[in-house]
């Protein structure tokens, strides 16, 4: 069971990426300015996969 869950989630790092990549976008769409969350997140996204690079 635990291969299936880290196949499905991955690893702790993987799961903050996409939170915080989330927690980022979420209020921007919520926001005036909704129309930038389509250039934030992949640019969380891609910050992410450079620190998962690294780590």
């Amino acid at each position: 069971m635990k291969a299936l869950f880290k196949t499905l989630f991955g690893d702790w790092r993987t799961l903050t990426v996409v939170g915080a990549s989330l927690a980022v976008s979420w209020p921007l769409l919520h926001s005036p300015w909704a129309g930038l969350a389509g250039y934030v997140l992949p640019l969380c996204l891609l910050a992410g996969a450079a620190w998962l690079a690294r780590h």
